[in-house]
């Protein structure tokens, strides 16, 4: 099976947004921004989406550190991945557009799955209750 160019390209950005507190913070919310956009063809990826926006955020700002490097280069990668029109199925086309997206984030999720669950955790003990 050949090897996705795209997902090639995606971690290739990914490692310079990740050297750039700026473009980790314009990832991050490019990615919010999007997830609202497509909420309803998205479903219950959007909230996942968010959720990995959220940890790089809080892993940019310091908040959170216990990130492993692998993971944060998964975890970016997948969000661009997300943002770019044009990857193996361009997000315009209706009903398939979204496929590979979504395919990428469950690949990344099952890699990072732990460190995203510890994540989640660290973060409810944050929130006021």
């Amino acid at each position: 099976m050949a090897a996705n160019p795209f997902r090639k390209q995606a971690s290739r950005r990914a490692e310079r947004i990740l050297r750039s507190a700026t473009a980790s913070r314009w990832l991050a919310k490019a990615v919010f921004n999007r997830s609202d956009q497509l909420q309803q063809r998205l479903g219950e990826a959007a909230g996942q989406l968010k959720l990995l926006a959220r940890m790089l955020l809080d892993w940019t700002a310091g908040r959170y550190r216990q990130v492993p490097w692998g993971t944060l280069l998964t975890i970016t990668g997948a969000l661009v991945y997300f943002l770019m029109p044009l990857d193996a199925i361009p997000d315009p086309i209706i009903g398939l557009g979204l496929l590979d997206d979504i395919g990428v984030l469950a690949k990344a999720w099952q890699f990072a799955g732990k460190d995203i669950e510890r994540y989640q955790q660290w973060r409810e003990g944050q929130e006021d209750p």
